[in-house]
């Protein structure tokens, strides 16, 4: 009997040993999302099309480390198309919502697929990316997470300064252009744009600007629009189809997560 009871303590020692280490060993996680959006587009494009392949971030051994140490961590390796001209206003498609290990991460990648389009009037061509980006669109933008931390990005893609069309020819250039940001950083600016008969007018550029820095969107349907903004102080106008607008809102003070409504301008 005794000799039964020494044979089941020392099982029982074995079990505990080895919950301990597998406790030991389980990795905390929180989570990452990655939002996109688009600033939109002038002239004749209908659509852009681009081929995302994988999304991966770049885990440091520490805050100070080089690029060439640490690892890549994909997060997703879904073959997805996505026309980004659809993301205005507030529109966006969730690239990544996945948990992710505790750590340090210094960098993230979007590596586009060869399936990548664009459509002006009613013809699709090729949007050809070079070889200097085949390796991936690389985003230096550090973070940390914590256990059970959110960690939310958005990724706004800047389609005027990404595609570039040789002159007297029916190729383009895919050269992307991101900007990325904590969405905890940055909050909303929303309106309409009429006429004097209080006509909402679509395709209205409606911009902010921060010193150098210019963001834009367009209005839809009903002339309203969004702009989705790094908390900061910007002056807000509209213009298009040769109306002038009846004001211009200068320094307008957004802080981080604040939605501003009512920012509206009557076109003459």
């Amino acid at each position: 009997m005794k000799k039964y009871l020494l044979i089941l303590l020392t099982l029982s020692l074995v079990l505990l040993i080895g919950c301990d280490s597998n406790s030991e060993n389980e990795t905390e996680t929180g989570q990452i999302i990655i939002r996109a959006f688009d600033a939109p587009f002038q002239g004749n494009v209908e659509h852009i099309f681009l081929n995302i392949v994988e999304v991966s971030v770049h885990k440091s051994v520490s805050e100070t480390e080089s690029d060439t140490l640490g690892e890549w961590i994909v997060l997703s390796d879904t073959d997805t198309t996505i026309d980004f001209l659809e993301l205005v206003n507030g529109e966006m498609a969730t690239l990544v919502q996945t948990d992710l290990e505790e750590g340090h991460y210094s960098q993230q990648r979007l590596l586009l697929g060869d399936s990548s389009t664009i459509v002006v009037d009613g013809n699709t061509y090729d949007l050809k990316v070079p070889s200097s980006s085949q390796s991936g669109v690389k985003c230096n933008l550090g973070f940390s997470i914590s256990p059970d931390e959110i960690v939310e990005f958005y990724l706004d893609f800047d389609a005027e300064r990404s595609i570039h069309q040789y002159a007297n020819n029916d190729r383009y250039i895919l050269q992307p252009t991101f900007r990325v940001f904590k969405s905890q950083l940055s909050g909303t600016i929303v309106g309409t744009v009429t006429d004097t008969s209080g006509t909402g007018i679509r395709n209205i550029s409606v911009y902010a600007v921060a010193g150098d820095d210019s963001i834009t969107t367009l209005t839809g349907e009903s002339g309203e629009y969004m702009l989705i903004l790094l908390a900061g102080t910007y002056d807000i106008s509209a213009r298009g189809y040769d109306l002038y607008a009846d004001t211009t809102y200068q320094a307008v003070q957004l802080n981080a997560e604040e939605h501003l409504t009512d920012f509206d301008f009557i076109m003459k």
